[in-house]
Parts: structure tokens; C-alpha cells; sequence
């Protein structure tokens, strides 16, 4: 059954420290039904006003389509990530900033430049002290059966370490190019912190383009989700597409591209709907209103 989103002026109560927060819906949209779930890039900032407002948004948005799991994209805490599992930044930038109840699934998070300033074992080890954070290693698979049995293989890789030839990444474009050729999921969705096309700032990193790339469209995968850059981008190179979600605390300016289908400076998330013959992709910004959306099908 597909829900709507009308045109409404939302008082959402929250108990966050900055009191309740306003939402203005000033278009509508629509989400297909299927398995749902946010796509979050580069947003631990201490909950500051843009992270909480793009936090309030994803609460708000998941309260009216209720979702399966959070996937983020890296860069989990500005500006060196955690020190240990007891950092402040656990609670400040995630535990009180996305307290509310919709948001209370698993989270398949993966590292970002930011993160390796800090410690990253601590990442993983918090894994062993929450409900809800999940990253049992730099780089890991999970597996997502959605509402009409289809599977889902998400592979959440370790960019910083594919992206510059540092030490283990022939070991990780091994174990990524082992693990995809085995699959048979009827979609193969492939995270990673740096983008591999992008009109941002940054821009596009060789190594990642020649090595990565090319597993990619070797096994037919179908989406790439990556961060690093703070804007809200679709590309499409070939048969894969390719998302940018890297604003969930701050923006920068992007261009368009050879392969941009879709590119905005602008604060916000995104959030999928799959079932095993399409995927939707609804980008949506920091007050819940709707800037772009797409249909991906098998």
C-alpha cells in the first residue's frame, strides 16, 4: 500500500536537549512499499543545529514509513573520530541525536577519513555495547531479506584503504572481488566512504575508478552508496548507479558531471524502498521535503 506525506506544518515533540523541533512539509510525495531503509553520510558533529535537523527529518520520515535498517556512508565523527568505546562523541553524535524510536534499528555503518583520525577498533568494538550499531569489521558483508523474500548482499568496504594502496588493500579488493563473483543475491548494493563518480568537491580518486570500479561492473552490481562529499548526488556510469549521500551535518557546493542524473548542495538523506524487482530512491533534505527520486529496476 503506497502512504503519502501531505501538505503539513508538523510540531514533532521530541526529548532532545534542543526541544521540539518543526518540521514544514510543503510538498507531498509518495513511498512504494517494499524493505526500507536511510542511506546517512558525514554527519557526526556533536549534534549541532544541521545534524540535528537532518536527524529530526529521518526520525520524522521513518515514523511515517517505518524502516529496516540505517546504512551510513562514513565520516561517523568529525574531526578525529573516538578515542575508545567510552568517548563522549557515542552519546553526543549518536545516542542522543537519534534517540527517537523509528530510528532504533540496526545501523550497518562504515568508515570514513575522519574516522581513522580516532580509533577505529573503537568502532567496532562499540558493536559489543549497542543494540543497534553494526560494524563487526572495517569491512564486512550483511545479509537483507526483504518483505517478499528477495535477498540483499550488503558489502561495506574500507575506502581509506582501497582508495591509496595502503597496507591490506590487495587483501580487501580480494576478499571484495571473492565475495561478489560467490554471490547470488538478487541485489548486490556495495558501500564505500569515497565516491567513485561525483561531481563534488573532492572529486574522483583514481585508484578507486581503475580498481574498484572495475570489480564492480565484473559481478553487476547494481548501486554504489558512498559519503566524502557533502551534497546529495545520483550518477549513473554504465549499468551501475551511483549515490552520494554526504550531507547528514554539512554542505559544499557540486557540479554536474558526464554521468549526473541528479546533484544538489544541499542538507539531507536518503531513503530506499526494495522489494526484488526494483528499488525506489526518494532524496529528501532537512525539513522532510522530497527534492528527487528514482526507480531502479532489475
Amino acid at each position: 500500500m503506497i502512504k503519502a506525506i501531505f501538505l503539513l506544518f508538523i510540531l514533532f515533540f521530541s526529548s532532545y536537549s534542543q526541544g521540539p523541533a518543526v518540521f514544514i512539509q510543503p510538498n507531498s510525495f509518495e513511498v512504494a512499499d517494499g524493505t526500507k531503509f536511510i542511506v546517512l553520510g558525514d554527519w557526526g558533529r556533536r549534534g549541532n543545529a544541521k545534524q540535528q535537523a537532518v536527524a529530526n527529518a529521518m526520525a520524522f520520515t521513518a515514523q511515517v514509513y517505518p524502516i529496516d535498517f540505517v546504512l551510513t556512508t562514513g565520516d561517523n565523527f568529525y574531526r578525529k573520530g573516538v578515542k575508545s568505546i567510552h568517548d563522549k562523541h557515542w552519546q553526543e553524535s549518536f545516542e542522543n541525536v537519534y534517540s527517537e524510536k523509528s530510528l532504533h534499528v540496526p545501523w550497518y555503518t562504515s568508515l570514513g577519513n575522519h574516522d581513522y583520525y580516532g580509533n577505529i577498533e573503537a568502532q567496532m568494538e562499540y558493536t559489543n555495547h549497542s543494540d543497534r550499531w553494526k560494524m563487526q569489521a572495517a569491512y564486512y558483508t550483511q545479509s537483507i531479506v526483504t518483505q517478499d523474500s528477495a535477498e540483499i548482499l550488503l558489502v561495506i568496504t574500507d575506502t581509506q584503504t582501497l582508495k591509496k594502496e595502503s597496507n591490506g588493500f590487495q587483501e580487501h579488493y580480494a576478499w571484495l572481488d571473492s565475495t561478489l563473483k560467490h554471490s547470488t543475491a538478487d541485489w548486490k548494493i556495495v558501500v564505500g566512504h569515497h565516491p567513485i563518480r561525483t561531481g563534488g568537491k573532492h572529486g574522483e580518486n583514481a585508484n578507486l575508478v581503475q580498481y574498484l570500479k572495475r570489480i564492480l561492473d565484473r559481478y553487476n552490481t547494481d548501486v554504489y552508496f558512498a559519503g566524502h562529499d557533502h551534497d546529495l548526488q545520483h550518477l549513473k556510469d554504465e549499468n551501475i548507479h551511483y549515490v552520494v549521500s554526504g550531507s547528514g551535518s554539512s554542505t559544499r557546493m557540486v557540479k554536474e558531471t558526464p554521468y549526473t542524473l541528479f546533484q544538489k548542495s544541499a542538507l539531507g538523506f536518503v531513503l530506499g524502498s526494495i522489494n526484488k524487482t526494483v528499488l525506489h530512491l526518494y532524496f529528501i533534505n532537512e525539513q522532510g521535503v522530497l527534492l528527487y527520486s528514482t526507480t531502479i529496476s532489475k
